[in-house]
């Protein structure tokens, strides 16, 4: 009876986030419509439970372009720490990198590899870039875009092994973010 009970409920919030879509036309809104963006056509893109969007060429374990929101309070849900307006981007950008070292053990010990202010959506926000290996052995790079506005964070992030993905699919990446505005458009 338990099973039933566990297979109803995941059946049900599995109904709730829209399956992986292929992206065919490149301007999209976020399921929310806190920002809109143009994502690489051909790609795949694939919502979260919590409203956030990732999006693949050819895996997420290959390459991942995620956009993520949160409320200022929950900004960094790892180290339990809030964001604010008042905040300069050089203050959240030290905020996620502490989350990102947060994340696991293979994070903890990364390297910042570059740490600067960015526009993003024509405001003032924060560029990083990291660092880590994986079990094997294997590099990967992370570039994370900040910013706040409408009472909430963004980031936008992009994630994958130094070695041939990283800038093979980095530019795609760049024009995602210049494309970023928060607000539906």
């Amino acid at each position: 009876m338990k099973h039933v009970a566990v297979l109803v409920t995941c059946a049900a919030l599995a109904a709730c986030v829209p399956g992986p879509a292929r992206v065919d036309t490149a301007r999209t809104q976020g399921s929310d419509k806190a920002y809109s963006v143009d994502l690489p056509v051909g790609w795949i893109k694939q919502y979260t439970m919590e409203n956030n969007l990732m999006v693949s060429r050819d895996g997420f374990l290959l390459q991942t372009v995620a956009i993520v929101h949160r409320p200022l309070k929950d900004a960094f849900q790892r180290t339990k720490k809030d964001a604010a307006d008042s905040m300069l981007p050089s203050e959240l950008a030290e905020l996620e990198i502490a989350e990102i070292k947060a994340r696991d053990e293979l994070t903890e010990a990364l390297t910042v590899l570059e740490n600067e202010p960015a526009s993003v959506s024509g405001k003032e926000g924060f560029r990083v870039r990291v660092a880590y290996h994986n079990p094997r052995g294997l590099e990967i790079h992370e570039e994370v875009y900040g910013v706040v506005g409408q009472s909430r964070l963004y980031l936008l992030v992009f994630r994958a092994p130094r070695l041939y993905y990283f800038p093979k699919y980095y530019p795609d990446f760049q024009k995602t973010v210049e494309s970023f505005k928060i607000g539906a458009s």
